[in-house]
């Protein structure tokens, strides 16, 4: 089988991306990179956040409303989903999806007696939603999300976030 040369450059270009980006982390002192996540830290308010830390899930998302979706776009080979995802994983790095859903999870806002909590849902993820390594059963109401836990949609640890709480 003969391959489109364009596709080498792309698989190149795709591979030189993500090793320059373990270079970076590999190459800056670890007190620089906490120095920089701490300003960026002193200025978030008070609230619930995800916090993205694998490659295709980096960013704050503030959890200000009662429920978000996180999934993926649909590749050029599925149709597109009817749920509406408000965060959106790059989980592509080849054009197909490697473990997030369309429609993965939802983070729920919950007001109880004792104060907000939040909830994780699996919404029927074909790889499955984790948290601290355990996986949260799809046909339950949730897990509750304490400060610090990690979620990984899908087992790997590539797609992941910490849920944190910064006080009043």
């Amino acid at each position: 089988m003969e391959l489109d040369p364009i596709l080498l450059r792309l698989d190149k270009l795709i591979t030189t991306s993500r090793l320059k980006d373990i270079a970076y982390i590999v190459d800056t002192d670890i007190v620089q990179r906490l120095t920089k996540m701490s300003k960026v830290f002193e200025s978030i308010r008070p609230g619930a956040y995800l916090l993205g830390s694998g490659p295709s899930t980096v960013g704050i998302i503030p959890l200000t409303v009662e429920e978000i979706t996180i999934g993926r776009s649909a590749t050029i080979l599925e149709e597109p989903s009817d749920t509406i995802i408000d965060y959106a994983v790059t989980d592509m790095t080849y054009f197909t999806p490697r473990e997030v859903s369309r429609a993965h999870a939802k983070i729920v806002r919950i007001e109880a007696e004792e104060g907000r909590e939040f909830h994780i849902v699996d919404l029927g993820s074909k790889c499955g939603t984790f948290i601290n390594g355990k996986q949260v059963l799809s046909e339950s109401d949730g897990t509750m999300l304490s400060h610090g836990d990690v979620i990984s949609l899908g087992s790997s640890m590539v797609s992941t976030y910490m849920f944190y709480v910064k006080g009043q």
